[in-house]
């Protein structure tokens, strides 16, 4: 972290904005475990982001979901298993202009690991996810 990002986190000026992931991938309701489960390892990520048919963020499934899932139900019982039968819901989400002392306040009281951000404008589209790490890698740059 520069050190003017430094600065400004210990003023309480640092946003979400500034360390979230920009660009959501998501899934639907009615996707499948398998469904899930390959985009979250053909993209590389550790959640993914469970919208209505709107496009309204309503659940979030982390790989622990999928891990867990995976240890409770047999083969054809995951073959059939749809994202809105594991999905944590409901989603918490912010705005990109949050500080983020505030936002880690929410998700310690939350008990959570990721927040979705969410548009500023009417759509309250997600735009982008906020997760623990991110705040973790902030925090190793503090000197």
């Amino acid at each position: 972290m520069s050190e003017k990002a430094g600065a400004e986190l210990k003023r309480g000026g640092l946003r979400v904005r500034d360390i979230m992931t920009k660009g959501v991938i998501t899934g639907r309701t009615d996707d499948t475990l398998p469904e899930i489960a390959k985009t979250m390892a053909d993209k590389g990520i550790s959640s993914l982001i469970i919208v209505s048919q709107e496009g309204n963020a309503v659940g979030i499934i982390s790989s622990l979901d999928v891990v867990r899932a995976f240890g409770s139900r047999s083969e054809e019982q995951i073959k059939n298993t749809k994202a809105s039968e594991v999905m944590t819901h409901p989603v918490y989400d912010v705005n990109a202009e949050m500080t983020l002392e505030k936002v880690a306040n929410i998700m310690v009281i939350k008990n959570i690991h990721r927040v979705v951000v969410l548009s500023s404008d009417k759509s309250r589209k997600p735009v982008g996810v906020l997760s623990a790490t991110d705040i973790v890698k902030v925090v190793t740059g503090l000197k």
